[in-house]
């Protein structure tokens, strides 16, 4: 996430908000919610606004797309 935040021209103190579509073990961890506070973000969503890019994490399709938070 740290690298979509620089790539989509955020700077580190930008509040964003966090979208994703996955699947298999992927999505389970990324449902879980517990990485909201690593990678600073105010809110997580099922939506893709924003700056979005397709991952393979561990042959799991992964697409995860940031936002500045409130826009």
């Amino acid at each position: 996430i740290q690298t979509m935040r620089k790539e989509a021209g955020f700077e580190v103190t930008d509040h964003i908000v966090v979208g994703y579509r996955a699947e298999g073990m992927a999505k389970k961890v990324l449902d879980a919610g517990t990485f909201r506070r690593d990678v600073l973000c105010d809110a997580v969503t099922d939506s893709l606004d924003g700056y979005a890019k397709d991952w393979d994490i561990n042959g799991d399709k992964v697409t995860i797309a940031v936002s500045k938070a409130g826009k």
